[in-house]
């Protein structure tokens, strides 16, 4: 078994490569080529403590697997990393385990392609203004994929934290793919204001922003609501989007807050998902078809593209020589 650690990852795929995969996993998904039985959280000891466990199956490929991810808020205490992942891939044809894979940073870039692979679909044709609330580490994999696949014309973002929002500007003044210039705003409202693309990449229980500053014709790349308890889109938002799409639709229903929150409170029902990505990428549903529409990625995340990014990353790993043998 080849044990591929974080470093390993990062120099054996590219933002380009996982890009490629994640949107193939959405095709093939949609195409019923890649089996994802329901995620299953554990909550661990302590309240806030959980470990979710995703499976998938492929078809297309011969390889299944199992991605295990914790998020332990408590070890900030302990100076320990609060959010751990890692994904264990087997062979289809005899079940032997084939690796595992250190899946944080991989975690990062398949997050950030998926919302690339949205933008790609749902955002406005040509040029975009792109504003980015919450910097952490999501976030820069979330600008080095949009900026693969959107020429940039301007960069907002904001975070709570200044000095964290200052860091991040210098990093992605470093890693820009063309000449467009980098704003700091000093609220989330201005921040949006007017903006194509927006990405929320926070942990926040409450809206970020207020729903008036989203223009017509802007596109959501709603990232960080994973819980029922997390929301990061204003319910008006929600209810006046034209076009809400999630990777699965079904544990979109199970841990969305964005969207829990507002069928809660019986502003919306669950007819207001517009539909999956992965049809939108096989071609039975259009993406964006006005350039007045507002349009939401709610992503939660979902087996079928952590395999598919764990098999890149044997493969490129075997192919180069990285990583280290391990005999269980």
């Amino acid at each position: 078994m080849l044990f591929i650690s974080e470093n390993d990852v990062r120099k054996a795929v590219s933002i380009a490569e996982v890009i490629e995969r994640v949107e193939n996993a959405f095709l093939h998904y949609s195409r019923g080529l890649i089996q994802v039985p329901s995620r299953v959280t554990l909550r661990v000891r302590d309240e806030n403590n959980d470990a979710i466990f995703l499976v998938a199956n492929y078809r297309s490929m011969p390889f299944y697997g199992i991605k295990e991810a914790s998020s332990f808020p408590t070890n900030m205490l302990k100076g320990k990393p609060t959010v751990m992942s890692n994904i264990q891939l087997y062979s289809a044809d005899t079940g032997e385990p084939l690796a595992l894979v250190s899946a944080v940073y991989l975690t990062a870039l398949k997050t950030g392609a998926a919302s690339a692979v949205a933008t790609k679909h749902l955002a406005i044709q040509g040029n975009v203004s792109i504003a980015i609330i919450g910097t952490g580490v999501q976030a820069r994999t979330q600008l080095e994929a949009v900026q693969h696949v959107k020429k940039l014309k301007e960069l907002r973002v904001y975070d709570i934290d200044k000095s964290r929002a200052k860091k991040f500007a210098e990093y992605a003044e470093n890693n820009k793919n063309s000449n467009y210039p980098i704003i700091i705003s000093t609220s989330a409202n201005e921040c949006i204001e007017n903006v194509d693309v927006i990405i929320t990449a926070t942990t926040s229980t409450i809206p970020v922003f207020d729903d008036e500053y989203v223009k017509r014709g802007a596109h959501i790349n709603a990232i960080g609501s994973f819980t029922p308890d997390m929301q990061e889109i204003a319910e008006q938002t929600v209810v006046r989007a034209d076009k809400i799409v999630t990777d699965n639709q079904e544990e979109t229903w199970k841990v969305a807050g964005d969207l829990l929150v507002p069928l809660k409170a019986g502003k919306i029902d669950r007819t207001r998902l517009y539909g999956e990505l992965g049809d939108i990428v096989a071609g039975k549903l259009p993406g964006r078809e006005r350039e007045e529409e507002i349009t939401i990625y709610e992503s939660v995340g979902f087996g079928a593209l952590d395999i598919a990014v764990a098999v890149l990353a044997y493969e490129k790993s075997s192919l180069l020589g990285i990583g280290t043998e391990v005999n269980l």
